[in-house]
This record gives C-alpha cells, structure tokens and sequence, in this order.
C-alpha cells in the first residue's frame, strides 16, 4: 500500500469530504525551465483517499472485624469481590508482556553530582505533610433500581451523587473518600452499615433510585508506608497508599469540577472553539509524588480538548466541514463512523436524557422500518404492522427535519439489538473527552492558548493552589494532611558547562565554536562533506506563475554558492524539472532523476497536502534510493530576502542525509576519567503508540551511532501488532534482530572494531511500564551482544529512561521576575526519586513558553557512571543533533528515533500488511495474548539510503 491510502488506514484522521476530481493533462515536453509550456492546462492532483450477583466470598465487615489484624497476610489480600450485577466497564485492554520482576534499578550510586554552578530554583511541587494513620478500604456497590425494580447500570456522576447523599442522610456516617469505582476509603469501621441504602434524587430531569451497599473490608492500609519508602527501608512503592492519598485529594474538587484521572476543570467555563465541533478547556494537574524532602504535590496548568454538546447534525457538519443535511457519501460515513465509534450521546425528543454509545450507521430514518410493538423475541414479528422509524417519531413526536440522514446505532449497557435514533434527536453529551488527532490550523491554536510564558504560569499555579485552600478541606482534616501551599519548593539546581562543536577551518584544520545560553553560530565548514556531481530540483504544485518561476530561479542561482560556505560543492547546474502533484508524475519523475544519477533532489511543495511530501519520501527511501530534502515555496518565498539563514538550516540536513558529518562534540571529555581504549556506541529507542493492532500497528524504531566520533546514525524500524484485536505491547519485540542489525554496521564503518561500552536511551514508556521494558528489552539487547561478539568480551551496557511527558517544572528568580532555567540546568537531589537513579535536565534554552526539564531515570549501569558522567554525557549529545546549531530538549539518539519513527508511518513494511478496514472501524481488544501472538514486520529501505540519516 502507499503513502496516499496508509494514511488514512494507519490513523484516526478526518475522512476526506472534498470532491476533488482528477484530470489528465497532455504530457508537457522536456524542458529545463520551471514554467509549463503556453496553453498547457494545469493537472489537478489526484485526490487522497484517504453481567444476580453471586454471594460474596467475603465475609461482612463485621464477620471480617473479628479475624482482622494489621500484620495479618489477609488483610492485604488485593482479591476483590467479584459482581454479577450488570457492568458498563469497557472491556479490558490485554498486554502480551507478562509481568516480570527479574532485574532490579540500580540505586543513585553518590550524593548527587557536583559538576557546574549552583543556583536555587522554585519547582511547581508544594511539600505535602501527612499523619501516619490506618485507612481502611472496602468494596460497595452502587445501582439504579429500574421502573421494573430491577438493577440498572449506575452511570459515574450518578454513584458519585449517590454517595454523597448517602453520607449526608445517614447519621454517625464517617468521612469517606470515594474512588468513583466501587472502592471507598475511611478511618471508621463501617460495621453498622452493611445493609442496602437506597436514595431518590432527580438526576437529568427525572426521579432516580439509586441503591448503596457496603460489600466487605477489602484491606487495612498503614500509610506509614510511604514514608518507609521515603527512608529507604523498603524499595517496593506503596502505590495503595499512593492512591489512597490522592483520591482524598480529589473529593472536594470532584464536587466542584470535571475529573479525569489526575486533571481538573471547570465545567463552568466556554471552552475555546476548534472550529469542528470540538473546543479547547484549560485546567490543572495534581498528583503525589514522594521524593527525597518527602511527599510533595505536584500540580501544574493542563489542557485538553472536549466535544461540544451539539445536537448530532450540527456536530456532524462541523466535523465534516459540509452541509450533511444534502447527503453523505459512503466512503465519508465510514471516516466518520471510525472518529464517533463509541461517543456518548444522549436524547433530546423525550422529556428525559436517556444516553447511547455510537456503534454505528445505519439506513436512512425513512427506509429503516420495524414492527410496531415487536419485541426482539417476538415470534410473530414478522405478522405485525410494519412502520418506518421517521414514520413513527412523526406520529409520536414530531415531524423529522432530515429524515434522509442515515440513523445512528445506539448501545445501550449490555444490549445485543440495535436503536435506531434519527440524528437530529440526539446530542452530544457534555464533558466528553476527544482524543482524536487535530488538524494543522488546530494544533496552533491549541499551542497558542497552551504555551505560557513562566512568569504567567507560576502566576496560575499559584492561584490554582490558593483556590484549592487545602487548609479547610474537611477531607484532608480527617488525615491531618498539611500542605505547604503559600510558596512553590526551592531545590538546588546545577546548570553544567555546555561542550565546544568542531568544525572544519582551513584546509583540515579542527575550529571549535563555543556554545552560548544553548546555541552558536556555524563560521566555519562542515566537518566532512562531498561533492554533489549530479543534482536536480523538482516543483511540485500548481502551474507556476511568473513570480513563482522567479522565486525558484533565484533560489536555484544562489543556493550553491550558499552551500559552497559550509563545504558542500556542487560540481554541475541543477536538472529543474516542475509537474503537478499527482502519485504519477511523482513516481515518474522521481525515477528519472533515479535512473539519471541524481545525488541530491530538492522537492519545492508549492501548498501541497501531507499526503505529498509523504508519497515524495516513499518513493525516495524505499523505491529509487534518491536523496530529497523538501523546501514549502511558501516557506521560501517568506526568507527568499534572508537566505543565508534558511539555507544554514537546509544544508546541516542536506549534509547528514549525503552521509556527512556536521560538527563534532568530543564526548569523552564530559567524562571524569575518559579512556583512549574506550569505544563507545549510542543507542535510541522509541514507540509510537503501545496499544496495537492489525488495522494499526505499533511502530518501534531504534538508532544507534555508526562511527567513532557518534555523529552518523543510522535507524531500524519495524511494526508490531497482535493477529487477531487489540493489545498492548509495551515493548520491542525484535530488539535483539534490530540492535545486531546495528552493531554489525557499527563494525563495518569503524575498521571491524566493537564497541566496549554502549549506552542505550530509550523513549516512549510509561511509569508503570519501567519494570517490563527493564526486564525484557535489557535481556534482549544482551542477547544481541551474544550474537555479535560471540568469544570477544562483552560491552559494558547503560540502559536510560526518557521522559518528556511530565509535569514538573521549573522556575528562577532574579529578584524582579520568574524566569526559565538557563539550558543546562540539572537538578538530581531534593525532589528525585528517594533511592533510585533520576535526574531532570533542562538542556534546551526556552524559545517560547516555559521550558519543560526531561526526566531521566537510569535502570540499568555496567559502565559505573557517577551522576556527574551520566549528567554531562547526557547533557553534551544534546547538542549533536545534525538538524540544528543549538542544544535541542533530549539527546541526539533518542530524537532521532522519534523523528524516524514518524517519518516512517506512511513507509512500507516488509510484505506490506493489508489494511483492509474494518467494518465497523472498531477492533475488540484481544485476550489471552502472549508474545508470541506479535507479528512484526521489518521496514525496507532503499540499499543506498537504508544506512544514512534519511530521516533528519
């Protein structure tokens, strides 16, 4: 398949709605020149197609009072009551990683590192002080008693109302703090209240009963454990009373506010309209950590989006960006049936909200009929009165506007049958997350409300944490909980020497350029360069105007001469060629420049679709091994009177794309005691996604350094994805295929010579998920170094977590204002994991917006760092990034395994999958998945390209 139908396949993307159609032009004759002969009409671009409950095994709270004891093993049984009533939970996501606990993270190995100079920062964390009290957690249960007296699904705003009542009503009712599941907390025993409550309240403009049981005393939790952990005296982390703590945080808010997981906001504001039915709402983030000061909260400014509640049709319109009320074509009814698969909507024709979740589409509300008064079983349905569903909201509601749209499919809890619901009588309901991809024009509106300047951000944490008042929270009261909350926390911070980057003077003389607040400027020539003795430039677009032709010829005369600066010279004029961006001149033409000999093919994209920049890099990688670096025309056209500067930003990529090296960074030399005999290799790692499947894979890539001064890289890709459903993956499966892959061109480019030491940073994992990728993928990179070196001794390997997504931040003061942190900062004491070895470095100066640390969590160390060395090597491969002359926010490997990983995602694998697209655009989430139900493909490149940094 190709990169103008993968896209569509691969992502949850907006259908296609236009109606662009496809011309055949008369060929153009061959011409070096950039405009279309007269006469010669323009060709269109082709368009992209885009479950009665079962008595408890436990005993009542009571029976269980009797036998109970703290240091009992029972009472931290984590076996829970198990419910037939009816359940709404969505089903459970599988991974095909068995849970492990084979290796252990490596502790800090010193105090903390010295290196650099010392300044006080604030961080957005507020010291958290905390009694050492018993809680208590039991399971309940909690359901609406239908008209028929039999129990219904409890809706989550229903069993938070439910219990909030029920702890008003009932006397000598203890303080409890609710999950929002079927777990509650309390320092009470709850003996006196083991039998059903019911409460009538009236919820969505009807009377509703709901019924409350205590189930059984689950566990007696000591939250002495936390600080257990915090004094070192246990490793394990005491994640219950983790939860514990936090969910008590969150009762007081949760009255007030809209609650996901650990984010907050206000159901009173107007979100900021995204033009497609859906709208932007800014909130706040709040989580417990427990750090070397002791438990701290952290709370920072969130944001995500939400669908608005539109009545369906509007929604749709917006969505689709067209009047659906004229008809919806097929192929648009299955785009939009993947993005509102399983939305919650909810009715409007009634009196009363009764809410769906979307399956799907159906016929139109006119030819959908069904017999009146039939139930599902009815044997003699077929004998009844037949009546349209249009027909029937017309006699007993009203009259359908748009009785030509085709009707929705609404789930209903656990039934079978299908709704059919005519989508002008239902909405969208509020406070509905979205988590589907945004659009350019989307993504920087949300950047512009989401990017905040440090002064401003300290500013609204501080007032998100003085509105909380934690000092009257009668929820925290009942622990003694005290929060530090008139000031952030001020840590120590390092901000540590940056490198110096080599270039080329003089004929081979070595220049080093020194880097100032995180950048510097390239005077001099490129370190190694070639000769480029055949090159093209190709315009792909609508025919060019005189002006543009203009544009293109002055950039083709000056670009050169602009290259020749840093050492790249080109020995020839280039070939121009200029067609319309359609899949076959793209092919065609790319070919040629293949067949001719081309080194190098600038790609001019005059306001072109993704689509074609991704078909350009196909064809390029995998099918004619040609060079390209794409240039927007727009983009050129706005720096056409400055490019010197957009050209220094073109040739650093077009230099490591020829296999070259732009400057180098002696990376031995932010080690305390560096070894000539040392011969190191960098790895990265990344995944974009862990929840796979057939219909879309997971796409794993690993780079690792090719040459001795760790400037070239080169990357490994593959999919991974289950045979049948949905699962989780959260590791590399051929790790071990890839990092041999690897070594071996390690080998081959620096004269049969191993590394001895190898350092492998790895992205795209989540907290909980460090114990199964420590496990597995070390043992698979260990594997890989068996194959390689068979007698030879084995490297020494530093296995590295990265994380970007977080929420701490950091902040200075200069007496006046609250700045960012100067690139370099590093802060490895105070609010670090309490044993282990972590450290946050902000190695990027903030061009915009407050600078966001990343967080480093080193699992694995043979090669005996001290934090000094892991810091400052860490901190120096930030700045040998070839794409840019300053320090970028993660080292070089791993960015460039990201930046592969998606430049890949429209690339051929192997044998190429077929995305046939489901039927319903849904995938059940598989189960009983192991390992061995992963199939993965490997990614094909073009042999000339396969081994250079294509993708920078």
């Amino acid at each position: 398949m190709s990169a103008w139908g993968k896209r569509q396949a691969r992502a949850d993307t907006k259908p296609n709605v236009g109606s662009a159609t496809t011309t055949n032009g008369t060929a153009a004759p061959k011409k070096s020149a950039w405009g279309a002969p007269p006469g010669v009409s323009p060709v269109a671009p082709a368009p992209v197609t885009s479950t009665e409950r079962s008595s408890s095994a436990f005993p009542t709270p009571r029976e269980a009072m009797e036998n109970l004891s703290l240091d009992s093993p029972s009472s931290h049984t984590t076996v829970r009551s198990q419910s037939a009533r009816p359940s709404n939970r969505r089903p459970q996501l599988h991974s095909a990683v068995p849970e492990s606990a084979v290796l252990t993270p490596v502790r800090r190995p010193d105090e903390g590192g010295k290196v650099g100079k010392t300044v006080d920062v604030y961080t957005n964390h507020f010291r958290v002080h905390i009694d050492a009290g018993v809680v208590n957690q039991y399971d309940i249960e909690i359901y609406m008693i239908g008209r028929d007296k039999k129990p219904r699904l409890a809706r989550k705003d229903e069993r938070w109302e439910t219990v909030q009542r029920i702890a008003k009503r009932e006397k000598n009712f203890p303080i409890i703090w609710y999950d929002e599941g079927k777990t509650i907390y309390t320092k009470e025993l709850l003996t006196d209240f083991t039998k059903p409550l019911q409460v009538t309240f009236k919820m969505n403009n009807e009377d509703k009963t709901f019924q409350f049981q205590v189930l059984n005393l689950v566990r007696q939790e000591k939250i002495r454990d936390i600080f257990d952990f915090i004094e070192k005296k246990t490793s394990i982390r005491p994640r219950d009373s983790i939860r514990i703590i936090e969910t008590l945080f969150k009762q007081r808010a949760r009255n007030d506010l809209i609650s996901f997981r650990n984010q907050f906001y206000d159901r009173k504001q107007k979100l900021d309209d995204l033009g497609d039915g859906r709208g932007m709402a800014n909130g706040f983030y709040q989580a417990l950590f427990l750090t070397q000061l002791g438990p701290t909260l952290n709370i920072n400014l969130a944001f995500t989006c939400f669908y608005m509640p539109l009545n369906f049709v509007e929604f749709a319109t917006k969505y689709l960006r067209k009047d659906i009320t004229k008809g919806l074509s097929e192929i648009e009814l299955q785009g939009f049936r993947r993005i509102v698969r399983n939305m919650l909507i909810e009715t409007i024709h009634t009196g009363r909200d009764i809410r769906y979740r979307i399956r799907g589409f159906g016929l139109p509300a006119n030819q959908i009929t069904f017999v009146r008064g039939a139930s599902d079983d009815a044997g003699d349905a077929s004998l009844g009165e037949k009546i349209s569903v249009a027909d029937f909201f017309a006699e007993k509601y009203q009259k359908l506007k748009y009785p030509n749209l085709p009707c929705i499919d609404g789930m209903s809890g656990t039934q079978k049958r299908a709704n059919w619901l005519p989508m002008e009588v239902v909405r969208l309901v509020p406070w509905e997350r979205s988590l589907k991809p945004l659009d350019s024009v989307q993504r920087a509106l949300v950047t512009k409300k989401s990017v905040i300047k440090p002064e401003q951000r300290y500013d609204q944490i501080m007032k998100v944490v003085q509105n909380r008042q934690f000092d009257t929270d009668p929820y925290l009261q009942e622990l003694n909980i005290k929060v530090d909350s008139k000031e952030m926390l001020q840590v120590k911070a390092r901000i540590l020497p940056p490198p110096e980057v080599k270039y080329r003077g003089q004929g081979s003389s070595e220049i080093a350029e020194r880097v100032n607040f995180g950048k510097w400027t390239i005077r001099n020539r490129f370190y190694t360069t070639r000769d480029i003795n055949k090159w093209g430039m190709i315009y792909f677009g609508s025919k060019p105007t005189q002006d543009v032709i203009q544009t293109l010829k002055d950039f083709e005369i000056r670009l050169p001469s602009l290259l020749q600066r840093y050492g790249i010279n080109m020995k020839s004029k280039p070939i121009t060629v200029a067609k319309p961006a359609t899949k076959e001149e793209i092919e065609n033409t790319l070919n040629n420049g293949s067949k001719d000999g081309w080194q190098l093919t600038i790609v001019i994209l005059n306001n072109t679709t993704d689509n074609v920049y991704d078909y350009v890099k196909q064809c390029g990688n995998q099918r004619y091994g040609l060079v390209t670096q794409c240039v927007s025309y727009q983009a050129l056209e706005r720096n056409i009177g400055k490019l010197d500067m957009y050209v220094q930003n073109l040739s650093q990529k077009i230099n490591a794309k020829m296999g070259c090296i732009n400057g180098v960074v002696n990376l031995k030399a932010a080690l305390s005691r560096p070894s000539n005999e040392d011969l190191f290799m960098f790895f990265g790692a990344d995944v974009t996604h862990t929840t796979c499947s057939a219909e879309r894979p997971s796409i794993a890539a690993v780079v690792g350094s090719r040459d001795p001064t760790n400037s070239l890289y080169a990357a490994r890709l593959c999919e991974q994805y289950p045979k049948l459903g949905r699962c989780s993956m959260e590791i590399i499966k051929d790790l071990d295929k890839m990092v041999v892959d690897l070594l071996q061109l390690f080998a081959q480019s620096c004269g049969n010579r191993l590394p001895n030491k190898i350092v492998f940073y790895r992205d795209g994992v989540d907290d909980g998920q460090y114990q199964k990728v420590l496990d597995n993928e070390v043992a698979k990179i260990k594997q890989a170094f068996r194959t390689v070196y068979t007698n030879r001794q084995l490297p020494k390997l530093t296995f590295i977590i990265v994380k970007k997504r977080h929420n701490t931040r950091f902040f200075v003061y200069d007496g006046q204002m609250t700045k960012n942190v100067e690139a370099g900062t590093i802060i490895d004491q105070q609010i670090t994991h309490p044993s282990q070895f972590d450290f946050y470095l902000c190695s990027q100066a903030a061009l915009m917006g407050t600078s966001r640390p990343a967080l480093y969590h080193v699992l694995h160390d043979e090669i005996g760092f001290t934090s000094d060395d892991v810091e400052q090597l860490t901190y120096w491969l930030c700045h040998t990034d070839a794409r840019c002359s300053k320090a970028v926010s993660i080292p070089a490997p791993i960015h460039y395994a990201h930046l592969a990983a998606y430049a890949s995602r429209t690339f051929d694998f192997d044998d190429n999958l077929d995305q046939g697209d489901d039927a319903d655009g849904f995938v059940e989430n598989a189960e009983n998945v192991s390992m061995d139900d992963i199939k993965t493909k490997l990614m094909v490149l073009d042999s000339k390209i396969a081994n250079n940094m294509w993708f920078v």
